[in-house]
């Protein structure tokens, strides 16, 4: 049985999040989603006019199929997003993702600033992205036991689209790397299968890693990359190579949440809940 998603999709008025829109409505018409459409101001005086302005965005949408609200919210963007979703239980966040510039790629994106402050996974989305129905989907896999925790969120996509799951790791000529990499695979995979779902497992050179992945995606014609993102810039998907994914040259979405925030005390306790 397909689950049901609420999608979040943060709105600042660009064709970014206008196209983020579009791929959440696409998406939601597969499971009879919702959407909630978030704009963040300032101050009391910015509401009337953005409230004016989200109405007209939401009617030049509105269709039979799907169930469109919205919300203005005196906060901060890159700190409230993730909150409000928590507090209004919606499942996906699809946030539109604008080219970074140099200064944000030496200091962080606001997309990642977002992901940092979030425990709602989000799907990053670009100008040229469209919606296809997610047939298939790659997940990262990589040495920290973290990397596994997208796997949870990853299952829910691929049960509501029926996806094909494909496992993607790292090939090490170390053997106490291929180890560890082994294990995450194989705890990823189990949980999937735990979960009715089989799984694919493709390992790719170390070497120009991040090429080779887009690469593969290419090849087996992804519609959705999921990655576990983590502060530690030393980290195989630190923030600053999600970023780059984020903004790859197929504009595949990628699905991605913070690896710390979603972290426990106990091996891989997060991936049974």
């Amino acid at each position: 049985m397909a689950i049901k998603f609420h999608y979040l999709v943060p709105i600042d008025f660009t064709p970014v999040t206008e196209n983020a829109l579009v791929f959440a409505l696409d998406a939601a018409k597969y499971n009879k989603g919702e959407i909630i459409l978030l704009h963040i101001i300032s101050h009391a005086k910015e509401r009337i006019v953005a409230e004016r302005n989200m109405n007209d965005l939401a009617k030049k949408y509105e269709n039979s199929e799907v169930t469109i609200s919205t919300r203005v919210v005196i906060g901060k963007v890159l700190r409230d997003i993730g909150i409000i979703a928590d507090s209004l239980g919606v499942q996906l966040i699809i946030m539109g993702t604008h080219n970074t510039s140099i200064w944000q790629k030496i200091f962080g994106s606001p997309a990642l600033s977002v992901v940092s402050n979030s425990n709602v996974p989000i799907v990053l989305t670009q100008q040229d992205t469209s919606f296809h129905k997610i047939k298939t989907i790659v997940m990262t896999v990589d040495l920290s036991r973290e990397s596994v925790q997208v796997v949870k969120y990853a299952s829910r996509v691929a049960k509501t689209f029926n996806s094909k799951m494909y496992l993607v790791g790292q090939k090490y000529s170390d053997e106490g790397l291929m180890q560890k990499i082994e294990v995450n695979l194989k705890v990823a995979n189990g949980y999937l299968k735990d979960h009715g779902l089989e799984a694919n497992i493709h390992l790719l050179e170390n070497t120009n890693f991040e090429k080779n992945l887009i690469g593969y995606c290419k090849e087996i014609k992804a519609d959705l990359l999921a990655a576990t993102c983590y502060q530690d810039g030393f980290s195989l998907f630190s923030t600053n190579l999600v970023q780059s994914l984020s903004e790859n040259e197929l504009s595949i979405p990628v699905m991605t949440l913070d690896g710390e925030d979603t972290s426990t005390g106990s091996q891989f306790g997060f991936i049974t809940q």
